[in-house]
């Protein structure tokens, strides 16, 4: 079966930037399974749907994704200087640490923080790979056709994301 609306893909990845063969930032060995997802939904990043169309289990696709097709271009303004105030006594702040918030609105942001002294702290809310072009290697492990039951839960999920 080839790679098209309602397969269920899984497959193996390696992330890296500076190329094909810079450094891995991540890939699905390190999470110790192959991902799965429903192509045509969403579910991933829309290049590599578009690179893995067509395709057929044990094919091996790379793609190369420019910053404005997955986390944008970094943004200066998104470096923040919040008050020390705000951050939980009990975190003990080193440089280099994100941390993750809470908005009002209970969306979790992360934010890596650059400086800090005992009234400010710095921080950065750009994605970590923002600006930068990502280099995927993709192993198709296998492609089969979606359930009914599979189609109608992701439904259910993402009418549920919407409200």
């Amino acid at each position: 079966m080839k790679v098209g609306t309602n397969a269920v893909v899984t497959m193996d990845y390696e992330l890296r930037v500076n190329g094909y063969d810079g450094e891995l930032v991540e890939s699905s060995e390190q999470h110790g399974a192959p991902i799965s997802f429903i192509y045509g939904k969403g579910m991933i990043i829309p290049a590599i749907e578009e690179a893995i169309k067509g395709k057929e289990a044990g094919d091996v696709v790379k793609v190369e994704i420019p910053p404005e097709q997955a986390y944008g271009e970094r943004n200066e303004e998104a470096i923040q200087r919040i008050p020390r105030q705000y951050i939980p006594p009990h975190i003990e702040l080193k440089e280099g640490i994100t941390l993750v918030m809470q908005t009002p609105q209970g969306e979790e942001i992360g934010m890596k923080v650059l400086e800090f002294d005992d009234e400010v702290v710095v921080v950065d809310l750009n994605h970590p790979l923002a600006g930068k072009t990502l280099y995927f290697t993709l192993y198709l492990r296998e492609v089969r056709e979606a359930t009914p039951e599979e189609l109608l839960e992701l439904a259910q999920q993402q009418g549920q994301q919407q409200q």
